[in-house]
């Protein structure tokens, strides 16, 4: 990203959460970064495309947190602790545009906003599963959906209280005190005779309200992947995937073969999962 263009993003951020969205205009925007209309539609044909780039910046931010984490030598525990802080964190620190987001009922604006909307809770979804079933093993496997969902719903209430009432929390104890819940929860389904109430199948009938992943997310991903395991020839798989992806062509067999190479590795489902997505390889 251009200095300009992230100048221009940060600005209007600021402006949108102190004014509002609808009472911001252009004008104000260019007088805030000395710039002229003219550099302004350089970089976003409307107010409405400044909206989503700020969406896609604050997301950014809190992906980049996250993978700066140090936590290659971290337990499944400590690793979903400290990732949950930072993103705490990092909601908590644009609270102001949040609110206004929500106040000016600006989601969905349009579709392309309302798609990366739907991006960014499949994404927080996709980190709740896959620390959920590390912490937990397979035991939990047949509640995973309904655990995911209530943790979803218990840090969206902490977050209303942060955002909305302006509530302090260490988070670092709240993150500790959140995870426990999920302890008490999962012991609880796994001594449970009940059937689940959201199965494999709901879910990915769901999931197909949500955008398909592109490229980025992708090789984010699998870059991300690398940096956690030890395992010397699963890493080669990834590289190799990696490249083949990268490529303008990408050779679907050798795809298919290397993802042949992740079978019957847990730690590595959600990265294969994703790929095969990706190239629509789920059913063949």
């Amino acid at each position: 990203m251009k200095d300009k263009e992230k100048k221009i993003i940060e600005a209007g951020m600021s402006l949108f959460a102190k004014k509002g969205y609808s009472s911001t205009s252009i004008q104000e925007i260019v007088d805030a970064c000395g710039i002229s209309k003219g550099s302004f539609y350089l970089y976003f044909k409307s107010k409405e495309a400044l909206l989503l780039a700020a969406f896609k910046y604050q997301f950014q931010s809190i992906q980049s947190k996250l993978d700066s984490l140090k936590i290659k030598d971290l337990t499944p525990r400590e690793t979903f602790i400290a990732q949950l802080v930072a993103q705490l964190e990092e909601i908590q620190k644009n609270k102001e545009f949040i609110i206004m987001q929500i106040r000016e009922q600006t989601i969905p604006i349009n579709s392309e906003v309302e798609l990366f909307i739907r991006k960014i809770s499949a994404e927080i979804s996709s980190f709740y599963h896959e620390s959920l079933i590390k912490i937990y093993g397979s035991p939990i496997n047949p509640f995973i959906y309904d655990l995911n969902i209530i943790l979803q719903g218990i840090v969206h209430s902490y977050l209303k209280l942060i955002i909305f009432d302006k509530a302090s929390f260490d988070l670092h104890r709240l993150s500790h005190f959140i995870l426990k819940r999920m302890d008490d929860l999962a012991a609880g389904f796994i001594r449970s005779n009940e059937e689940p109430i959201l199965t494999a199948d709901y879910v990915e009938r769901l999931s197909e309200l949500y955008p398909e992943p592109a490229k980025e997310d992708v090789l984010r991903k699998i870059h991300h992947t690398k940096e956690q395991i030890e395992n010397e020839d699963l890493k080669i798989t990834l590289e190799v995937l990696e490249a083949e992806i990268e490529r303008e062509d990408p050779r679907i067999p050798v795809i298919s073969g290397m993802l042949g190479n992740l079978k019957n590795e847990p730690d590595l489902e959600n990265v294969k999962t994703l790929i095969e997505k990706f190239f629509h390889l789920g059913n063949e």
